[in-house]
């Protein structure tokens, strides 16, 4: 059952927005998530939870970025698993198209000019370090929803 959709002025009156179901994740999101993908492979909507759920702490504790980087990118590590490795391990590939993309950091998750100038923050404190890519096997762990689901696909 989704929530109901928030009153945009409410909802937009803070960072966090309106979470009446207390998931982790702003109502109009969960919302836009939920159909978006609703005819689509049911790992779309579990991955983009996923990264809803991550993008919450960049807008909680931008400053934080280079402690919180990883578990941000969780998301998108499981989405390339289901996305590129998993026929390496007998399992099907699920996606075939972006679920963590440009769009739906900009457009649906940091939509308000407040919510976007914390991802800047966030996005700038990691500018000049690098970062290792996950190995695939640290790609499906880093899914934080029960795979076995998906493993006999």
């Amino acid at each position: 059952m989704l929530p109901p959709e928030p009153d945009p002025t409410i909802n937009n009156a803070t960072l966090l927005g309106v979470d009446v179901n207390d998931n982790g994740v702003r109502d109009d999101v969960e919302r836009w998530i939920y159909e978006e993908y609703k005819d689509k492979h049911p790992i779309h909507i579990d991955i983009a939870m996923q990264a809803a759920r991550g993008y919450k702490l960049v807008l909680e504790t931008p400053e934080r970025a280079k402690e919180i980087h990883e578990e941000v990118g969780k998301a998108t590590d499981c989405e390339f698993y289901y996305k590129y490795d998993a026929n390496e391990f007998n399992q099907s590939i699920l996606i075939y198209d972006d679920i963590t993309s440009r769009y739906f950091r900009h457009k649906i998750y940091f939509n308000t000019k407040e919510r976007m100038d914390e991802y800047i923050q966030y996005d700038t404190l990691l500018s000049g370090d690098s970062y290792t890519l996950p190995s695939p096997e640290e790609e499906k762990d880093a899914c934080d929803f029960n795979t076995s689901k998906y493993d006999k696909e």
